[in-house]
């Protein structure tokens, strides 16, 4: 019997509505049907067999659909959503699941040429839920009609440029090509195929050419058997319902006036990527609106985890903000007010994700918001928005940027990186040094190869009491602004140190891994009207020894802290005299094995990069059982010189650190009134250096010392006369099995014309001791020993110039021995 129109239309719906009474299952390979058809439009299965295509026919999934020059298919899945497949085209439904219980469906397509016009059904606009790969990228689409044009023509023949056009709805996403474009409003299209994809409003004639390419040619039914005339029109009872009703029961509609745009056509295209739904009240910063855009970063329950993810969300009715992420997880919180200025305050609210949180929101310029929220078990829920800055417009010159660190919500911590509980309330507390997030402009590439636009260091030290009852911590953050993978720039940097709960416990160290949250793929992770608020996030571990010399406990933590500028504290005059030079010292530490406790010295080597503001060097300590080094890499660390004063580094692999004093500038001498090691000593740099035992080395170091400046020539030294050298020293002392660190006073006596000198160091733990020095005619070096009231000592050292006096300073190593008392550490003076 020959198929009417009818008939084939009965099948077609017959065959959807079987797909639409159950969930669509894994091997139901039935996505829908075809609901029009124009031959020449064939099938190809799996192994490449063609069939030609009617109406009514299944689609399968996995099956490539091609059209010819005349070719025109309809597809119709079962949630509703239809595509129309033009002629010289060849789409693939992949995927395709629909419950029509649970109103939730998923759509994957990959469309390689022509032309097509979407239309969303259950799986638009209910999830969201539909990706189609393409050549210029990948759409993702959310409750809305869009036209993707790959290859199509004008008109009157001129070629188009591939693009995607929004006709109606809510939203299109372009990825995988470039920078990631979105669009909100109809009547824009995503240009790609010459560059950089962008937006732009559509042309008349995109719109017309297109229409025509999907319109039916002379001849063709649509797949119909019967074609229709106007004889089949007259005869049908379409016009009991339309044209032959009387104008009173059929009104026409009267055409009403309409405002002529007059925007620019380029602030029009931006309004095209804004979302359209409720935003909150704020004040007028300038610069482009939030779209709603957020990143949220959340703790896989009880692995200690982070995981990230952007998403969406709203103000609503009562103030309070809804949003969702990762596809299928919402959430709800409680508003926060808008503010130009950063504020904070205690809120609460829940995700599908972690459920009940608690914690606190901060909002700023620009639209900024974060929340920093815990559950009951402690697992972290972060979400952020607003106006984003461009980093590299921000970071510029030489000037240093000081990022102030707000308290971690849930631990108090101010110093980045500081995950452990322990670490973060011991720097948290009095008597710690935090220093802001100190950030300088860099260009080159970081381990990654991304472009860098900037350096990052952050550090907080404790030395709490003296002798036996001392307390000590430290924490060091270093890392990089770059380019990042999903597009848009952002922090990756490395956190390390440790603390002593006691002078004859055992120092517990931390390691973890620092970055800053976005709040959308394509852009830089800086938010605020100026670029003044940033969100960091950090997971990590600490290492606890255990008391039985095993292998002791590791145990994972994470943190989060928002950053606001002070601008009042920018530093602008700096120097960088180090920059493309490497600079030598000396290093000296108390190195831990399962043995026991060395006091060693040793040297340090530094080589500074001034354009990517970065170094590479080691310190290395000859220790009695063997030789210990930390090597500072591209490869394994992550470095920053922002200037000569502002050094840091932190690595991974063996949870080795290294900071310059004057980032954290403790208040350890003259009483505990100066953190300066000598003064007129800014041609020299000091600081603190450490270490985790790792798998390649049984051996740890908490504070140790180093110091590094410009040795002379040794032509240049002088061959009569002396001079007096006055400052400072600072080691670690291990006395009767107790560890801490001590300061004294520095003196010594240098006469250039016998070669020899003194070293004196006096008030040291109570200790005074003396080391006799000689230096050749050949060298700007010294070295000497002594022994002072049973103490006796050992010292290493240099001439330091400072660019006009090439023996301007003096600086080195010591050690000293007294029984079960002894000490190794640096000095330096200047004259």
């Amino acid at each position: 019997m020959k198929t009417t129109s009818r008939h084939a239309l009965l099948c077609a719906s017959a065959a959807l509505l079987l797909l639409t009474s159950a969930p669509a299952q894994a091997d139901n390979n039935i996505a829908g049907v075809t609901a029009a058809v124009n031959p020449d439009a064939r099938s190809f299965d799996a192994g490449g067999k063609p069939k030609l295509i009617s109406l009514g026919d299944p689609v399968i999934r996995n099956h490539r659909i091609e059209t010819s020059g005349q070719g025109l298919v309809q597809i119709l899945l079962a949630d509703g959503t239809s595509f129309t497949v033009g002629p010289n085209s060849s789409v693939v439904i992949d995927s395709f699941v629909y419950d029509p219980e649970k109103n939730t469906a998923s759509l994957a397509a990959t469309m390689t040429k022509g032309a097509l016009r979407f239309i969303g059904g259950k799986a638009s606009k209910a999830s969201g839920d539909v990706k189609i790969d393409t050549p210029i990228g990948t759409a993702g689409i959310r409750g809305a009609v869009v036209d993707i044009n790959l290859n199509g023509q004008t008109p009157d023949g001129q070629p188009l440029p591939p693009h995607m056009t929004l006709v109606y709805g809510k939203e299109v996403q372009l990825t995988g090509n470039g920078a990631p474009q979105r669009l909100f409003k109809q009547g824009f299209s995503i240009v790609a195929g010459d560059g950089q994809p962008r937006i732009q409003r559509t042309p008349p004639q995109w719109v017309s050419g297109l229409q025509q390419f999907l319109a039916g040619r002379p001849g063709q039914s649509g797949g119909a058997s019967n074609t229709p005339t106007d004889q089949t029109v007259a005869s049908s009872a379409v016009s009991q319902t339309n044209s032959a009703q009387l104008p009173s029961e059929n009104a026409i509609p009267v055409p009403q006036p309409r405002p002529i745009v007059t925007t620019p056509v380029e602030e029009v295209a931006g309004e095209s990527q804004r979302d359209v739904g409720t935003r909150p009240e704020v004040p007028d910063d300038g610069g482009e609106p939030w779209d709603g855009s957020v990143g949220v970063v959340s703790e896989d329950e009880g692995y200690r985890e982070l995981s990230g993810s952007f998403g969406q969300m709203t103000r609503q009715a009562d103030g309070s903000w809804a949003g969702t992420h990762d596809e299928e997880q919402s959430f709800t919180l409680e508003g926060k007010s808008a503010s130009s200025g950063l504020t904070s305050a205690t809120v609460s609210g829940s995700s599908t994700l972690l459920g009940q949180l608690e914690g606190t929101a901060y909002a700023g310029s620009g639209e900024f918001i974060a929340y920093l929220m815990r559950n009951d078990v402690n697992d972290a829920f972060i979400v952020v928005g607003g106006q984003t800055a461009s980093m590299s417009s921000t970071f510029t010159g030489t000037k240093v940027l000081h990022y102030v660190v707000q308290p971690d919500p849930a631990t108090g911590a101010v110093s980045i990186g500081a995950v452990n509980s322990d670490l973060a309330r011991a720097l948290a507390g009095s008597g710690a040094v935090n220093s802001d997030l100190l950030v300088v402009a860099a260009s080159g590439v970081n381990s990654s190869e991304s472009a860098a636009v900037g350096k990052a260091i952050q550090a907080s030290i404790l030395i709490n009491g003296t002798g036996t009852g001392q307390f000590s911590a430290i924490n060091v953050t270093a890392g990089t602004f770059a380019r990042l993978e999903q597009g848009g720039h952002g922090l990756t940097a490395l956190s390390s140190g440790g603390y002593l709960t006691s002078p004859s416990g055992d120092v517990e160290n931390t390691q973890s891994v620092v970055e800053t949250v976005g709040g959308s793929e394509s852009s830089d992770e800086l938010f605020g009207k100026n670029g003044e608020y940033m969100v960091i996030v950090a997971s990590g571990e600490t290492y606890v020894p255990d008391p039985g010399e095993g292998e002791g406990t590791i145990y994972y933590d994470v943190g989060a802290n928002v950053l606001s500028r002070n601008n009042n504290l920018t530093q602008t005059n700096v120097s960088r005299s180090f920059a493309n030079q490497t600079l030598t010292g000396f290093a000296a530490g108390a190195v831990k094995t399962w043995s026991g406790i060395d006091l060693d010295t040793g040297t340090v080597s530094l080589s500074f990069n001034g354009s990517t503001n970065s170094f590479t060097g080691a310190i290395d300590i000859d220790t009695a059982d063997e030789r210990e080094e930390i090597y500072l890499t591209s490869s394994n660390s992550e470095t920053a010189y922002l200037n000569d004063r502002l050094i840091a580094a932190a690595s991974d692999v063996d949870g080795s650190y290294l900071v310059s004093s004057d980032v954290v500038p403790a208040k350890i001498f003259a009483d505990d009134t100066s953190s300066a090691i000598c003064n007129s000593c800014s041609f020299m740099t000091w600081g603190w250096w450490g270490k985790a035992a790792s798998g390649e080395s049984s051996q740890s170091v908490h504070l140790g010392n180093w110091i590094i400046g410009k040795t002379p020539e040794v032509g240049r030294l002088p061959s009569s006369g002396s001079a007096t050298y006055n400052g400072n020293a600072v080691g670690t002392v291990l006395n009767n099995g107790d560890q801490y660190i001590a300061t004294g006073t520095m003196r010594s006596t240098m006469n250039f014309g016998t070669r020899t000198g003194d070293v004196e160091i006096t008030d040291y733990d109570g200790r005074d001791f003396t080391s006799n020095v000689n230096f050749g005619s050949g060298a700007a070096t010294f070295s000497g020993s002594g022994t002072t009231d049973g103490v006796s000592s050992t010292v290493t050292g240099a001439f330091a110039s400072n660019g006009t006096d090439p023996v301007k300073g003096i600086m080195g190593n010591f050690r000293a021995v007294d029984g079960t008392w002894s000490s190794s550490g640096i000095f330096a003076g200047s004259r």
